[in-house]
């Protein structure tokens, strides 16, 4: 008996993904409505030896629950791991789907919703990629900036900027005011005045 399942090149998964961090998120991008690069930790991140890869494969019938627990399980191994640098806002982790198809990359973006409110809890953003991704810019909604030539998940610590990403729902402002809160008092240091708008705009919509 044959198998008909499809094979799966690790290497060249792996190697597309690099490419795609270091020429792409990596990169300047005249869409994304700022200087520097689409992710600035990620090069930071990369040189400290502190972004970890990770392959986990869904099989050929692969469901929404199944990837939903990959991304929690993700989140207990990244949670669980010996990280080299001591920064922890450079610690990364990119579970990479190399045999998710085309046509079940939706199930990507519902597994997504499904888990974020558990990584924000945790300090955490979780963010889906893949070639379908219609996740737009914060600056630019033209822009749909999470498109990667693999579909994968990105983890990482909540950053400043991420009041654009946790501004819709009280309980995750709460996570970002504790984290971030006391920059945006009365001698407000942020020097991006959208950054502050954003964070005024979800105190008076949440409760400051």
């Amino acid at each position: 008996m044959t198998s008909t399942a499809p094979v799966v090149d690790f290497a060249a998964a792996l190697e597309s993904v690099g490419t795609w961090l270091t020429e792409y998120i990596s990169a300047n991008h005249p869409d994304i409505g700022r200087t520097g690069p689409i992710c600035p930790f990620v090069a930071p991140s990369r040189k400290n030896r502190t972004l970890e890869t990770r392959l986990r494969l869904v099989g050929h019938t692969p469901t929404l629950e199944l990837i939903e627990e990959i991304a929690r399980s993700s989140l207990r191994e990244y949670e669980r791991t010996t990280w080299q640098g001591r920064n922890p806002m450079l610690q990364a982790m990119v579970v990479v789907l190399p045999d998710l198809r085309s046509e079940d990359t939706g199930l990507l973006d519902l597994a997504q919703e499904r888990v974020k409110d558990d990584f924000v809890a945790r300090g955490l953003m979780i963010g889906q990629f893949h070639e379908n991704c219609e996740v737009t810019a914060a600056r630019n909604p033209r822009f749909a900036v999470s498109r990667a030539p693999v579909p994968l998940l990105a983890i990482r610590s909540i950053a400043l900027h991420d009041i654009f990403f946790l501004a819709d729902h009280p309980h995750w402002f709460r996570a970002y005011r504790e984290k971030f809160g006391k920059f945006f008092g009365p001698d407000s240091t942020v020097m991006d005045p959208l950054l502050v708008e954003r964070y005024r705009l979800s105190e008076q919509a949440h409760g400051s």
